[in-house]
């Protein structure tokens, strides 16, 4: 609940008066959206961590903030992208970060608000109106000022449906099986790819997300319920963007071999709890990492009670938050909210 309604009031109390005020001075408004967007989305970890004691465990190659970069992910939970907050905020990453989603999720209230103010993806899972968009959108980041991130999950999240339906294109296709991964949808993998090499983004980032305990399988309503992981491990594997193969076909085959390592490395992660690279002698991040856990959690919850003091005894707080509602709803719809840094024609930034 607490996510939800930071969500909305960021929406309502934040972006909103901000997209009024990029009319009149446009070249504030990308920094202050993705620095806004940052802390943000450092306050879901700041939860589940300090109040649930969830543990994070990463291991492998580091993550440079310096380079824009594409990162792909397996797709175990419908929360995955949430718990690489986790990573991504220790790493310095959450001001860069760009998530492709389901398009459904752009006119949710509140939530899908503030990830169209932030220049988030949405795709309709019909190629051949994504292919245009995602082009759009992609050739927009690469012009960025500072580095960013563009995280995508091949495949969708893993579930008894999904499985079967992967199951069935591994049987049609003559590809073997997975156990603990969906076999990887690729076309939008391989535009990706062209697009961002055209942009010389240098780097593809390959997470794999382990839960060894406590696997949040219900997805949204494990939010409301407050059941979460009580350990999540993240493995981290580089690559440079010239080291992946430039025929179409052969980028297909690249991808599915790295699901294939993927599905190993699941296997041995259930069986031992943890990846083997692991070592608690040294710590992927420095102790320093951990510091913005505490004071992201006191400024969010202090302004989700400021707000709702606000309409409970003022008729003028109540008021503006249904107008502003009835707005964003409206204005969503018509599509004016997404890019809308990318709208006023000035150049993408942010800081962390």
């Amino acid at each position: 609940f607490a996510c939800f309604f930071t969500f909305m009031a960021r929406s309502c109390f934040i972006m909103l008066p901000s997209y009024g005020l990029a009319l009149l001075v446009p070249p504030i408004l990308p920094s202050y959206v993705h620095f806004m967007m940052g802390t943000w989305l450092l306050f879901p970890p700041s939860l589940y961590e300090l109040l649930f004691g969830t543990k994070i465990h990463v291991s492998g190659d580091k993550m440079r903030r310096k380079e824009s970069s594409l990162i792909i992910a397996n797709h175990r939970t419908r929360l995955d992208w949430m718990f690489m907050w986790s990573v991504t905020g220790r790493a310095r990453w959450s001001a860069l970060m760009k998530i492709i989603l389901r398009g459904d999720l752009r006119h949710v209230p509140g939530f899908g608000w503030a990830m169209q103010f932030s220049g988030f993806y949405f795709l309709s899972r019909k190629w051949s109106k994504d292919e245009h968009y995602l082009t759009r959108k992609i050739r927009y980041f690469t012009t960025a000022l500072e580095p960013h991130k563009l995280l995508i999950f091949p495949s969708t999240d893993y579930e008894p449906k999904t499985k079967a339906k992967s199951d069935a294109f591994a049987d049609k296709g003559g590809y073997r099986r997975l156990e603990y991964l969906l076999h990887p949808r690729t076309t939008g993998f391989i535009h990706c790819v062209n697009e961002l090499r055209k942009g010389n983004v240098p780097a593809l980032y390959d997470i794999t997300l382990g839960y060894p305990k406590t696997l949040p399988g219900r997805g949204e309503l494990d939010l409301v319920t407050g059941t979460f992981p009580e350990e999540i491990h993240v493995h981290v594997q580089r690559h440079d963007m010239e080291s992946i193969p430039r025929d179409d076909q052969e980028v297909d085959t690249w991808l599915r071999e790295r699901w294939y390592e993927k599905e190993k490395r699941l296997e041995q992660f259930y069986k031992d709890g943890k990846f083997p690279e692991e070592d608690p002698t040294r710590p992927y991040f420095p102790p320093s990492a951990d510091n913005f856990l505490i004071p992201i959690f006191l400024i969010w919850n202090l302004g989700l009670l400021l707000v709702v003091y606000l309409c409970v005894v003022s008729p003028v707080a109540r008021s503006y938050l249904l107008f502003s509602n009835a707005l964003l709803f409206v204005l969503s719809c018509l599509g004016v909210i997404e890019d809308i840094d990318r709208r006023l024609g000035e150049p993408q930034g942010g800081s962390n």
